[in-house]
């Protein structure tokens, strides 16, 4: 596996671990849009059967990933990256309750919970050091 080191693409390493928080957060924020625009479609291709969502919660849901995604992206700093990926991992264990008081629902919080689970992970492994200047507008970096 070829990684890009900050050397060989010419960017400094802040600005690489930048560029990849920016990436997993609007990669995120996409699925929060899909959540919010069609939750029955997403419903029907991450948790099908008996068990699915109020259309209301998947949206709401999605608006949280979607608010959260944007402000990680308008600033992709290790404390906004700590606050999101505690918010999800937050989100992640409440699934749990849910899964073992709704039968029902079970699918689509094991669902839910795995995704939120994933997002803690991703947005942790790109999450910018604690040691990296802040960003100031206007910097060349």
């Amino acid at each position: 596996m070829t990684s890009i080191s900050p050397v060989r693409s010419g960017l400094p390493a802040r600005s690489q671990r930048r560029a990849r928080t920016r990436a997993v957060s609007a990669v995120l924020g996409l699925g929060g849009v899909a959540m919010v625009a069609a939750p029955r479609w997403v419903v029907a291709h991450l948790a099908p059967g008996p068990g699915a969502p109020k259309n209301w919660l998947v949206r709401v849901l999605g608006a949280r990933t979607v608010v959260q995604s944007a402000l990680l992206l308008a600033s992709p700093t290790r404390p906004a990256v700590q606050a999101g990926a505690a918010v999800d991992a937050l989100h992640a264990a409440s699934m749990l309750p849910a899964w073992l008081i709704w039968p029902r629902y079970r699918q689509a919080a094991a669902v839910s919970g795995g995704i939120a689970v994933a997002s803690v992970l991703a947005q942790l492994a790109v999450a910018p050091q604690s040691d990296d200047a802040p960003h100031v507008p206007g910097d060349v970096d």
